[in-house]
């Protein structure tokens, strides 16, 4: 882990102790400051621009860990801001929901500190200029991590899971199961036998893709009273079809199963930085033809990438999300036909070039032949009528 920095508030000095010895143990690099005073917070806070996480207690005599971090993401967003307490129902949670970007229940610990810090030293090791992370930590509209998403992750990293537990979870979800039957009976994604049984669902689509359609329409619910549903699902259905369309490509390419679930999550999730932005006012013509981006701004991918790895999502998916508008956007051997598959999608659905061209600018770039060629052959019409 890069060396990371965190400033933390609480009243009570033996939790500061506590909590300072749990995180050396795990991360002794990490640079600790630890107060129990809110003016003395505030300084550091104001002094150390380049802070990585700051961690407040919820209740407290000053001032209560939610107000502190509300006056964070205006004074300082370029930090992660995360809240310590003992209340982990939705109602806390949701009464700000974009000032809490994590956080850390009482009683804590080793594993529940390992998993907020390696969150936060990923994020970092992301390449966002320091602009781009400012403007990411002072969005007005910030997702809930969903409890059910909680759930379901830990269920799919223990060494052994149920496929029926899992669809026991999702089924708690009338939208979310209603979403896997529709995909799990998709002609588009290779399914020709129809299925009515949320297990099957699971079984078919497996946890990789079930991951990022529970993902993507949580974030959607966590949106639904400042957005409209039809936007919600018009959206949701152009991510959807952009998903379903690299898989094919990617499977017609030769790719192994694990890289067209891969490719299929990315191009899924990039639904979430969208809905952020429509959340915020952005009009949707603003990123239907998003182009490449400047490093001074956050990109609806950008923002994807970003929420995603403070959720925990696996740093190559988050590096794709964040390279897929360019060919040359990475040097990573073994993400380059990735990438490449992403942005050949990208330009043919969302940029409408013509399949002839593109294929002329990509030969001129270096791209894999086989990619080359199946730019010609492959069945656009089917994703672009």
């Amino acid at each position: 882990m890069s060396s990371i920095a965190v400033v933390i508030l609480d009243d009570d000095a033996f939790l500061l102790k506590v909590l300072q010895r749990t995180i050396h143990r795990a991360f002794p690099e990490v640079d600790i400051m630890t107060t129990s005073d809110i003016d003395e917070f505030w300084q550091l806070l104001n002094t150390k621009q380049d802070l990585d996480l700051v961690l407040s207690d919820y209740l407290m005599p000053q001032m209560n860990g939610l107000d502190v971090l509300e006056q964070c993401s205006s004074q300082n967003p370029y930090p992660v801001r995360a809240l310590l307490t003992g209340d982990m129902t939705l109602s806390t949670m949701m009464r700000q929901p974009n000032v809490v970007h994590a956080y850390l229940a009482k009683p804590f610990n080793e594993a529940d500190i390992t998993a907020l810090f390696n969150n936060v030293a990923a994020l970092k090791s992301l390449p966002f200029a320091f602009n781009v992370r400012r403007q990411l930590g002072a969005m007005i509209s910030f997702p809930v991590y969903p409890l059910i998403l909680k759930e379901l992750r830990e269920l799919v990293q223990s060494d052994e899971f149920d496929l029926h537990d899992i669809a026991h979870v999702v089924s708690q979800e009338p939208i979310i199961t209603a979403k896997l039957l529709q995909l799990a009976n998709s002609s588009y994604l290779g399914f020709v036998r129809p299925t009515s049984s949320i297990d099957e669902a699971v079984s078919r689509l497996g946890t990789t893709i079930l991951m990022a359609i529970t993902t993507s329409l949580l974030v959607a619910k966590n949106f639904e009273s400042s957005i409209p549903s039809a936007i919600h699902e018009k959206q949701l259905n152009i991510a959807a079809n952009y998903a379903s369309c690299v898989k094919r490509f990617a499977k017609q390419a030769g790719f192994n199963l694990h890289d067209q679930e891969l490719l299929f999550s990315v191009a899924l999730l990039s639904f979430v930085g969208k809905i952020i932005l429509l959340s915020q006012g952005e009009s949707e013509a603003s990123f239907e033809h998003e182009k490449a981006v400047s490093e001074e701004y956050a990109s609806s991918n950008f923002i994807s990438a970003y929420v995603l790895k403070l959720w925990g999502y696996d740093t190559k998916m988050c590096s794709l999300l964040m390279s897929c508008h360019d060919l040359a956007a990475t040097d990573d051997n073994e993400l380059i036909p990735l990438n490449h598959t992403l942005f050949i999608v990208r330009q043919i659905l969302f940029d409408k070039h013509s399949p002839m061209q593109l294929r002329a600018y990509c030969d001129s770039k270096g791209v894999d032949p086989i990619l080359c060629h199946l730019i010609s052959e492959f069945d656009w019409h089917s994703y672009t009528s």
